[in-house]
This record gives C-alpha cells, sequence and structure tokens, in this order.
C-alpha cells in the first residue's frame, strides 16, 4: 500500500505576487531536487532534500502566489464555482433531513463497491483547476512525488490548498464516503485527508501496478484533458483480511473521462492500466483517521451512522435549504 507524505502546509497570500519578487523564489528554483525514480515504495525518495530545503520551499510557494484565488478558500463562493449544483442542491436536502435518496441518485455503482458520477463538480473546477496546476509545475519551485507509486503531480496542501482541501473533505467528501461506505467509515475514520494530482503521459508515467490506498475512501476525480487513449482504472475483487460480499467489492474496469469522479474503498485493490497515447491527469483524496489509521474491519450494521449523522452540519457551518427545494 502506499504512504501519506507529509504535506509543507503553505498559505498563499491574499494577492499573487510576481513571479519575479522574493529571494525565496529566486533561491528555490536554483535548487536541483533529485530525480523521482522508484516506482514503488518511492514516498521517502531523496527525503533528505525535502527535508533540508522545508522552510525555503513554504517561502517561494507564498511569493509565487496563485493564478485562480478562489481555488484556495472554501466558502460560498467556492461552492457555487465549483461544485456541481446537483450535489449542491442533493446535499442541502440530506442535511434539512429530508433523506438521502437525491445524493444516491447522483451516483451509479458501476462495479460492485465502487461508484461514479459526473455530476459532482462543475467543468470551471476542472478548468482552473488545470490551469493552476500548470502555473504550479511551470514556476520552477521544486515539487515533492505525490506518493511513493506515482512519480509526476502535486501534493494540493504543499502549494497552499490545503484550507480548500479541508473545507471541501468535511462539507461533501466526508459524508459522501460514509453514506457509500457505511460498513468502514464512521465519525473518527475519515477526520483527516490528502490530496494530490497525477499525471500519466508517454514520456512520464503510463500505468501503475495492482495496489490499494492508504485511505479509508478513495475520490479519484478525472480532470482531463481530452484526447488520451488507454488508462482505465482496474478493479480486483476484494481480498482482504476481513471478508467483505462479492456484491461489496467486485472486478471491473472504470473508463474515465473528463467530469467523472469515482469513489471506492482504499483496501478494493486497483491498477491504472497503460495510457497508449496523450495525457491524463486526475486529483484524488485519501480519507483516513487520525495519524494515518485506515480502518479495515467493517462496522456491525447497528453500529452504523445514519444519514442524519452523515448529513449533520458542522459547527463552523449551518445550512438553509434554499428556496426552491423547501417545499
Amino acid at each position: 500500500s502506499q504512504t501519506v507524505l507529509t504535506s509543507v502546509g503553505v498559505f498563499f497570500a491574499t494577492a499573487a505576487a510576481p513571479a519575479s519578487a522574493g529571494a525565496a523564489l529566486s533561491a528555490a528554483r536554483a535548487l536541483i531536487a533529485p530525480t523521482p525514480l522508484r516506482q514503488k515504495k518511492g514516498e521517502f525518495e531523496g527525503h533528505e532534500f525535502w527535508d533540508e530545503h522545508y522552510s525555503l520551499l513554504m517561502d517561494a510557494w507564498r511569493e509565487l502566489g496563485p493564478k485562480h484565488p478562489d481555488l484556495y478558500t472554501f466558502g460560498p463562493a467556492f461552492q457555487q464555482r465549483y461544485i456541481h449544483k446537483d450535489l449542491r442542491d442533493a446535499a442541502a436536502l440530506a442535511r434539512a433531513g429530508k433523506g438521502e435518496g437525491a445524493v444516491r441518485g447522483l451516483f451509479e455503482e458501476v462495479i460492485p463497491g465502487v461508484f461514479a458520477s459526473s455530476q459532482l463538480f462543475t467543468r470551471a473546477f476542472r478548468e482552473d483547476l488545470l490551469d493552476e496546476l500548470e502555473h504550479v509545475e511551470g514556476s520552477g519551485i521544486p515539487r515533492r512525488r505525490p506518493n511513493g507509486m506515482n512519480r509526476y503531480g502535486v501534493i494540493l496542501d504543499q502549494v497552499g490548498m490545503e484550507s480548500a482541501l479541508a473545507g471541501l473533505a468535511t462539507e461533501y467528501i466526508k459524508p459522501l464516503a460514509a453514506m457509500l461506505f457505511p460498513d468502514l467509515v464512521g465519525p473518527l475514520d475519515a477526520e483527516e485527508q490528502y490530496g494530490f494530482t497525477i499525471r500519466y503521459e508517454t514520456t512520464g508515467d503510463t500505468e501503475l501496478p495492482k495496489h490499494a490506498d492508504a485511505s479509508v475512501a478513495t475520490l479519484n476525480l478525472c480532470l482531463g484533458r481530452p484526447g488520451w487513449q488507454g488508462g482505465a482504472l482496474r478493479f480486483f475483487k476484494y481480498d482482504g483480511l476481513y471478508a467483505l460480499p462479492s456484491t461489496s467489492a467486485g472486478a471491473g474496469e472504470v473508463v474515465f473521462e473528463p467530469g467523472l469522479a469515482v469513489f471506492h474503498r482504499g483496501q478494493h485493490k486497483h491498477q491504472a492500466l497503460q495510457l497508449l497515447s496523450g495525457e491524463r491527469t486526475n486529483v484524488i483524496i485519501w480519507l483516513f483517521a487520525k495519524h494515518g489509521v485506515v480502518r479495515v474491519m467493517p462496522y456491525r450494521s447497528e453500529e452504523r451512522q445514519t444519514a442524519a449523522q452523515r448529513w449533520a452540519p458542522t459547527q463552523a457551518q449551518s445550512y438553509d435549504l434554499p428556496h426552491e427545494l423547501a417545499l
């Protein structure tokens, strides 16, 4: 299984700084980062470099500044621009005690235990995030590999998106995972998250061997861009320590298209098949308990959360049902 990397935890300034400004930015651009080579168990590859330059890289990301500031703060503006209206409306109904039927209706169980939807995020989210990734990747600031298997991508916390990621996970990703996987996701099993992007291309990573994630549940959203061939996601029948019925974790393949989001249990083993041409970028969010603990033993039926518990408003946010849904 893969291991979560330590996040840098950077907050961007409100206003973007010029790319030419700042001693830290210039110094970071002059660094020569270790080349990621390992395609398995590479999460600590070159850790001496990243530990040594931790503070400098923090300062450099601050000086660089964002291209799309809306991506970095979770709130009403973020939700309006980036969360699909169908999900916002369905979640509002669930939080108002009107059940999870509308939320469940957004998903199709394409493989036993694998749920897909194209109604979670907007096109603007995909386009802005892809544009932001180009801004990050073109900055000249060294970027650590996202996990022990993928060599190319961006750790979202490291470039300043931790606040938005935490809000998104709390308000949407965690209750969705608890609804889809009530056997594994209880109130304490998804308190933390790790978000990163991965990029498959013929000159870099083209495939990923069979593996399990370091998560209790995983969200995998395809950003694009269109035009690639190959690279489907293959799932295998569950063979873990605790028996799950075949109807809960089966075998099959998912063919990605831009905007398609897939939820699955982290321990449901899968592999990325070979990309034949083009480029595919995905954003992935892992959920797990504090200190990276991943639950694998299923809850008994009587121990599982109710819909009201899953969608209870957080202390930081209260929800009013939209007028058109309050009938």
